[in-house]
């Protein structure tokens, strides 16, 4: 018989402890093959801009246009996951993501790729995105106990950041065998097979759509309202969206790195993407032992201070392994402090507004990835690339001083 969310588990707490309830390993392993085609796609795009022009702003879009549509669609997206069938909505997401990664595949092939129709292919599959995160965010608590919660939003993590290892090195081989066109193609077929994964899913739960549905413009009414209001996720978004500045003005600045440092070709580049998804691999199979020793708030607060230096280490770095070995250590951090941030503003949201808040959550993430890489490749264009990275890791160890003696924003 499937255990009920907020029963006690009957087995103790471990590391996949979460993959032990069928539905959650069933939702698992949809969300693990769509963060495959995600970072396949995300890191094969990038690349290909490389070769269709020498700007570092255009290299450096991709990566807003990837995350810019979660900031405008995400609250739309959470409020209708709230007032419709969670799972169909993600199907539908799921349909969306195949068509996309289907007509660049198509596109690759016929060669009509150009930098406007690549950046306006991933805002599409950006657009399936805003949809897909804040609805599995929100059906995490129906598939497993409540006091599995966090270790099954940080195993979302680690399907997230083990994607980003497999996803880009997988992109890497393929981009050197068959171009571009393999990598879409098979980016294709992987979302086949999730939406399989996803069909035969069902959620053990309570029911998620409430007796009582809201209209959808006050339904994103009261999400702000509840967010805004609420301590805790204020501190988490301000956070998150000064993290993931820093990320994603890394990430769009790793193909121009790759080719500072002697790269010809794709393999470099998605070698050092895979570094970032080691790295948070390994923290998240250390997370639970380290929630244990360490208080969240130092977290959050020291956390940012390491990714600074492991962004100015990159800047500085002629050496392809100590990059790596500074992107292993940017990858866990973003982890540890982005884990901890997301865990405490799910479990501040009831279940009627869950979708809608981790909808603005995400919000807040995404605008921040969507102006670090903007910002930051229009610097490196001005500056230089190691120029732009050495600025970033200074404004952001600056801004998390900032927030300590200024704001007095905590983790509390």
């Amino acid at each position: 018989m499937a255990e009920q969310p907020g029963r006690p588990p009957s087995a103790p707490q471990t590391a996949l402890g979460p993959l032990r309830h069928p539905g959650f390993a069933m939702l698992w392993s949809s969300w693990l093959l769509g963060c495959i085609c995600m970072w396949m796609t995300d890191v094969a795009a990038a690349w290909i801009m490389t070769t269709l022009t020498s700007s570092k702003t255009l290299v450096a879009l991709v990566q807003t246009a990837s995350t810019l549509p979660a900031f405008l669609l995400a609250l739309p997206a959470g409020a209708l996951a709230d007032l419709v069938d969670r799972r169909r909505a993600l199907l539908a997401s799921q349909v969306w993501m195949t068509l996309t990664a289907a007509t660049l595949a198509a596109a690759a092939f016929l060669d009509a790729l150009t930098p406007a129709t690549l950046l306006a292919l991933v805002f599409c599959g950006g657009m399936g995105f805003a949809m897909r995160w804040p609805v599995t965010a929100a059906l995490v608590p129906q598939a497993v106990p409540a006091i599995d919660v966090p270790q099954a939003m940080a195993l979302n993590a680690v399907a997230v950041n083990a994607s980003r290892v497999v996803g880009p090195l997988v992109a890497g081989i393929l981009l050197a065998a068959w171009g571009g066109t393999g990598v879409f193609a098979l980016g294709a077929a992987l979302w086949v097979a999730s939406s399989i994964v996803l069909a035969c899913w069902r959620p053990h739960g309570p029911a998620a759509v409430p007796r009582r549905r809201a209209p959808l413009l006050r339904a994103m009414r009261s999400g702000l309202r509840y967010a805004y209001r609420n301590r805790p996720m204020r501190a988490a978004m301000v956070r998150a969206w000064l993290l993931f500045v820093a990320l994603a003005a890394l990430m769009g600045l790793l193909a121009p790195i790759a080719r500072l440092l002697g790269s010809a070709d794709a393999t470099l580049y998605s070698a050092l993407f895979s570094c970032l998804g080691l790295g948070a691999v390994f923290s998240a199979f250390a997370l639970h032992r380290l929630r244990a020793r360490t208080p969240q708030q130092l977290m959050v607060t020291r956390g940012p201070l390491a990714l600074s230096l492991a962004v100015l280490v990159t800047a500085v770095s002629t050496s392809a392994w100590l990059t790596a070995l500074a992107l292993f250590m940017a990858g866990g951090t973003w982890l540890l402090v982005g884990n901890t941030l997301t865990v405490r503003a799910q479990l501040a949201l009831p279940d009627r507004l869950r979708a809608r808040g981790m909808a603005i959550f995400l919000m807040a993430v995404m605008s921040g990835s969507a102006v670090g890489a903007a910002m930051f490749g229009v610097l490196a264009d001005l500056a230089g690339v190691r120029e732009a990275l050495a600025a970033l890791a200074l404004s952001t160890g600056a801004a998390q001083w900032w927030l300590r003696a200024r704001l007095n924003i905590t983790a509390d």
